[in-house]
């Protein structure tokens, strides 16, 4: 059964990708096109039925079909075949609406026995207008449909006074204006209130945004904040786990911080930090992570990296540190850092990376500050345990 099936399924795949495209968007341009086609079907089987049923004038009733054929295949071509694309409104809906009205004018103007009915088709493109158009073009269209039907009755009503009565057609306008009139305005309630709803949306994914920055930046930097930078250098270890490319932590203290705020002030203290955030950013690539990590700490992971390219990264922060000027309260101030460097090893935790990385960073300043130091690679025991922990995992 399954392999009977396959093929049928395969095959109305292919029907569909033909008739309505295989971009998506296009396709639901093209299926409103085809629901379109679908009314206009509906109408040439009435005036078909009115021309068997009633006895209606064959030549009417031949162009109103023919009418409808051609303003339906012309509209689903023209978006099927892409060539609408060159418009501001790729569907071509105003363009639709209006060839429907007019076609709505000539059944009503066939189908002289029940034409009143037919005055529910204008009434349904209205409803159709609402879901496709803005306000300002549905009260455009609605005005469009008074016009052709105010039109196409004056006109019947020249041309055969016994069939088409004057009264009656006055009639049926009236009508037809009193259901469009509340149809425009519930249009325009709709309206405002998609309009109202998408820019409460737009608000929305705003506040969303400004939130998840405060919950993942530091609010002085712009850098990540601690907690965001461990959720995210976790993920970018797990992915080095199985890539196989190194990655290095470089735990980074700005040396005398306490003295410049001593000295200073607060202000110039932050100042320092921004300015520290400025520089390293320049260097880092858009695959690396940097973080304040607490106070004047500030955390990078440098992915697909070895520790003497990191080292060299350092060199060139401490670089663009010296060439910077320093904040406007104290421009001659220059920010000076240590820095402790660890090659992280294949499935070896964060935490013990950062123990590494910490001693490192503490060697540097005892040895004078302002110059970055290589953590000791980990016990050969402790990899043996991850590798072995990992094994059970497994």
């Amino acid at each position: 059964m399954p392999e009977n099936n396959t093929p049928s399924l395969s095959g109305l795949a292919r029907l569909l990708n033909a008739v309505l495209g295989t971009d998506l968007l296009q396709r639901v341009r093209v299926s409103r096109a085809l629901m379109a086609a679908f009314v206009y079907a509906m109408g040439c089987l009435l005036c078909e039925f009115g021309l068997r049923q009633w006895q209606l004038p064959p030549m009417g009733v031949r162009l109103c079909q023919l009418s409808s054929v051609l303003a339906a295949s012309g509209m689903y071509l023209a978006v099927r075949t892409g060539w609408s694309l060159r418009f501001v409104d790729p569907s071509l809906a105003v363009a639709q609406i209006m060839v429907a009205q007019v076609a709505a004018a000539m059944v009503y103007a066939v189908m002289s026995p029940v034409r009143g009915a037919m005055l529910s088709l204008q009434v349904m493109i209205a409803l159709f207008a609402i879901s496709s158009l803005g306000l300002r073009a549905q009260l455009q269209m609605a005005g469009n449909a008074l016009l052709v039907m105010g039109l196409t009755m004056v006109a019947l009503t020249e041309l055969s006074p016994q069939t088409y009565a004057p009264a009656m057609e006055w009639t049926h306008f009236t009508v037809l204006l009193t259901v469009l009139a509340p149809v425009s305005l519930l249009g325009v309630q709709l309206t405002t209130m998609r309009a109202r709803l998408a820019t409460q949306k737009a608000a929305l994914e705003t506040a969303l945004d400004r939130i998840q920055t405060l919950v993942d930046k530091d609010e002085m930097t712009g850098l990540l904040n601690r907690r965001a930078m461990r959720d995210m250098a976790m993920h970018h270890l797990k992915l080095q786990s199985r890539s196989g490319d190194g990655s290095v932590l470089a735990l980074i203290d700005l040396d005398a911080f306490k003295r410049i705020n001593d000295l200073y002030g607060h202000a110039v203290g932050d100042d320092a930090l921004r300015l520290f955030a400025q520089e390293v950013c320049k260097v880092l690539r858009d695959t690396d992570l940097v973080a304040r990590w607490g106070g004047e700490e500030f955390l990078i992971l440098l992915t697909a990296t070895t520790a003497d390219q990191a080292l060299v990264a350092m060199d060139r922060v401490r670089d663009g540190l010296m060439k910077a000027e320093g904040p406007p309260q104290a421009p001659d101030l220059r920010v000076h850092f240590s820095a402790g460097v660890a090659e992280m090893t294949p499935l070896e935790p964060l935490d013990k990376a950062l123990e590494r990385a910490e001693a490192a960073l503490h060697r540097a300043k005892v040895l004078g500050r302002n110059r970055s130091e290589l953590a000791l690679e980990p016990a050969l025991s402790e990899v043996t345990a991850a590798l072995i922990k990992s094994t059970r995992a497994f």
